[in-house]
Formats: C-alpha cells, structure tokens, sequence
C-alpha cells in the first residue's frame, strides 16, 4: 500500500472520529442514525475500515460539510448537530407546554362544574398531567432514538401511572389498592433488562 493512501485513510479516520465527536454524539448514537453497529463506527474511526461512498455522503449531510472535508486537515464547524438539538429541545418544551396549558384549562371547567362532594377530585387532572409528559417526553425519545432517555421516560411513565392509578382509586372509592406498585416493579425490571438486550445486540456487527 502506498503511503499516500496509508495517510489518507488516516486522515479520514481521524476526520471520521473528529465530527462525530464535535456533533456531540457517540458511537453507539451514530450508529443507530444511520443503521449500523457501534463496532463498524469504531472500525472506521481506528482505520480498519470504511464506509462506503454513499454512506460517506449521508455523514457529510449530516454534519454540514462535504465529502472532501473528510479528507483535509481543516475541521469545519459542525452547524447541523447543534441546531438539531435545540430544535428537539423546543419540540420537547412545547410539546410538554401544551400538556400543562391542556391540564390546567381542563382543571379550571372541573373545578367549576363539579361540586365539593363530587367523588371525582379536580386536583387528580394534574396528576395525569404528569402521566402525559413523561409519555410525551418518551413519544420524542423514540422519535429522535435517543435510547438511555427513552429507558428514563419509560421508568417515569410506568411509576406515573401506577401512583395515578392507586390516587385515583384511592381518592374516588377509598381502596388502598398498593398492590399496583409490585406490578410496576417487574415492568421496570423487564424495560432494563430490554434495554440492555438491545444495547448488546447493537454491538454485534452487520
């Protein structure tokens, strides 16, 4: 092999390492966005492979360069990343923005159409408010594979809505139904072990 190749291929492995790393994503997380293993992201960043032409346009897409940037000492700065994040962080808050307007205005009609000795409380509305952010903030999670926070907002949501369901019940019909948390207990236990069986598959390579 020619030396002008060896430091090319060098040059694109470093530059490969150098814009995920500044687009602020790992391995794994790069991996998953274009459909590959964590273990062929390390193999291209160590310079035991490569990837192919058109998977090397989608990367240069995706951080705002070209695909001879991938191949010069100069690092642009990565635009694409940065912007993606805050757009999903505005999703996210106004998303969860209108669960709260939702939950408040629905609280404001109960409280004044339902009486003091209604079995129903009004108060318990913001109790599922909170049930639907955390289901809201898994819908996005999902959408943008953002996995370590998906298995949070899975836990949160499972938790949520077992305390939504013992208030409910508790405060409606007086029933101390506890037992609704040992059922959370093994959904959570499941959502781990899930987690780390598909984690663990993600490694293996193509």
């Amino acid at each position: 092999m020619k030396k002008e190749d060896v430091n090319l291929q060098e040059l694109l492995a470093n530059n490969l390492t150098h814009y995920r790393k500044a687009s602020g994503l790992t391995q794994l997380e790069l991996a998953q966005k274009f459909n590959y293993s964590d273990k062929s992201v390390s193999k291209w960043e160590r310079g035991e492979g490569f990837p192919d032409i058109f998977v090397l346009k989608s990367l240069a897409d995706f951080y705002g360069i070209t695909i001879d940037d991938f191949y010069i000492t100069d690092h642009k700065p990565v635009k694409i990343k940065n912007q993606e994040k805050r757009k999903q962080t505005y999703l996210q808050l106004f998303s969860i923005g209108l669960v709260w307007v939702a939950t408040l205005a629905i609280f404001m009609i109960l409280s004044v159409l339902i009486g003091d000795e209604a079995v129903f409380k009004p108060w318990l509305i913001f109790i599922y408010g909170v049930v639907a952010t955390f289901v809201v903030l898994l819908i996005w999670h999902t959408i943008y594979h953002l996995r370590f926070l998906k298995l949070f907002s899975v836990s949160l949501t499972i938790w949520s809505v077992a305390t939504a369901f013992f208030l409910s019940f508790y405060v409606m019909m007086d029933l101390n139904l506890y037992l609704v948390f040992f059922v959370a207990i093994p959904l959570q236990i499941l959502e781990v072990l899930w987690y780390f069986f598909r984690s663990k598959n993600l490694r293996k390579i193509k």
